[in-house]
């Protein structure tokens, strides 16, 4: 594109030089070569917004990636937490009926084990009576 900048320029220079004066054919040059620097530079800066384009999609690109893979995580994460809370209450509510069980086992017992110190405390009182009263007799 450049090189036929160049050739149009010179192109139009030479028709213009037999018909123009020199002052307007360098005024033409001038001109192209302005607008040859300004046609650079806008490549230049395509250039630099594409590559910055670019950048920034791959930057979208990975934030999305990095968001899905959060989003998947903290689902498994939520899933795990409803399962372990599901057996966390199993195992309490096995524990509580186990406890319950075993309250009814220890009251039960306990009111053993006071009714027969209870008959033990009586027996040995009627043992001593029957004590005493041979030894009185004697």
């Amino acid at each position: 594109m450049k090189k036929s900048l160049l050739i149009i320029a010179s192109a139009i220079s030479i028709t213009l030089s037999g018909c123009t004066d020199i002052k307007k054919v360098t005024e033409i040059q001038d001109q192209v070569r302005r607008l040859e620097s300004q046609v650079l530079k806008e490549r230049q800066e395509n250039a630099e917004l594409s590559s910055f384009r670019f950048s920034l999609e791959s930057q979208f690109k990975k934030k999305s990636e990095d968001y899905v893979k959060c989003q998947e995580d903290s689902k498994e994460t939520f899933e795990s937490l409803g399962i372990k809370y599901n057996r966390l209450l199993d195992d309490y509510n096995k524990l509580q009926a186990s406890y319950k069980s075993l309250n009814e086992t220890y009251e039960t017992s306990k009111e053993n084990s006071t009714r027969v110190i209870a008959e033990l405390e009586e027996r040995m009182r009627q043992i001593r009576t029957a004590k005493g009263k041979r030894y009185a007799r004697r």
